[in-house]
């Protein structure tokens, strides 16, 4: 049954169960709010979240699947260093290291400038709800292969790293609900959407702060967990108001290139590339702009 499951998953109708599962929460959460008569329900933002999801699943399919699974097969036929054949061992090791790819991956695209220029349209949304969800940029994400092709290396089978990627998609979508409140002891160990939405949160106390997807242990093992201390506010700190979904897109770029053309030593241009959003050339001030925090 486990194994029928990870095969269904981690084949072609991976892309389907996401797409699935994207479009069902979205649809059923709006249903919710509309049943419930939410009056601060932004159509407008969630229909700019959805585009970009359309425009970036389509341009990115190569960037995002093809490549990454055709260098995961290369390392695993022909470099593998041990087979992890027994399919509960692959699914916790595979889990444990997609984890700690996307920790750290999720971190970095926080802390250097490129690299927030690509995340900074998952924050641009002053929304926080399943539309937001796979609000992202093409090139967003793209280090998490560096997990998985240690993962390949250590013999873990494509099929069942796949299948973990979508099965953890799935929760990294859920943990972006408007309608979960407060859960208690468990938001002591799971990325809950109340943990989500202070990662999505512009106040300093939540900034650069939850960037695990499914275990908060990391959080808390790595020094950047935060608890609820007040309610969340989603959007960057300087909030951006465009729905438009092709140039929602570039919000990050916009800023980046602002602070790059503020510069005058090349040096300093070049920083800006490396260097955490908030840094700036100016050493004698802290400056920020509306794309240098998350929110």
């Amino acid at each position: 049954m486990l194994a029928d499951i990870v095969e269904f998953a981690g084949g072609s109708a991976g892309l389907w169960i996401l797409a699935t599962g994207y479009f069902g929460m979205t649809l059923l959460e709006r249903i919710y709010h509309f049943a419930k008569g939410t009056k601060n329900y932004d159509n407008a933002d969630a229909l700019c979240s959805i585009a970009i999801n359309l425009i970036t699943s389509v341009i990115g399919l190569t960037i995002s699947v093809l490549i990454p699974l055709a260098l995961y097969v290369w390392v695993y036929e022909g470099f593998r260093i041990a087979d992890i054949s027994f399919l509960p061992l692959a699914l916790v090791v595979a889990f444990v290291i997609h984890e700690l790819a996307y920790y750290w991956e999720h971190r970095a695209a926080h802390r250097v400038g490129l690299m927030w220029a690509f995340h900074s349209v998952h924050h641009s949304s002053n929304s926080f709800n399943h539309s937001t969800a796979a609000r992202a940029f093409y090139f967003d994400g793209q280090l998490k292969i560096i997990g998985a092709l240690v993962a390949a290396f250590i013999g873990v089978p494509p099929v069942v790293y796949l299948a973990m990627i979508v099965f953890k998609n799935l929760y990294g979508i859920w943990n972006h609900a408007s309608y979960v409140g407060h859960l208690g002891w468990l938001e002591d160990i799971f990325a809950t959407p109340l943990n989500h939405k202070i990662h999505h949160a512009n106040q300093p106390q939540y900034i650069d702060k939850n960037y695990s997807q499914v275990l908060i242990i990391w959080d808390r093992i790595f020094g950047t967990r935060a608890k609820y201390t007040q309610e969340p506010v989603p959007g960057l700190v300087n909030p951006v108001y465009n729905n438009n979904p092709i140039t929602a897109q570039f919000v990050g770029f916009k800023g980046l290139k602002q602070k790059i053309d503020s510069a005058s030593r090349w040096q300093d241009k070049i920083a800006y590339l490396y260097r955490p959003p908030d840094w700036t050339h100016c050493r004698s001030t802290k400056q920020y702009s509306y794309t240098d925090l998350a929110k």
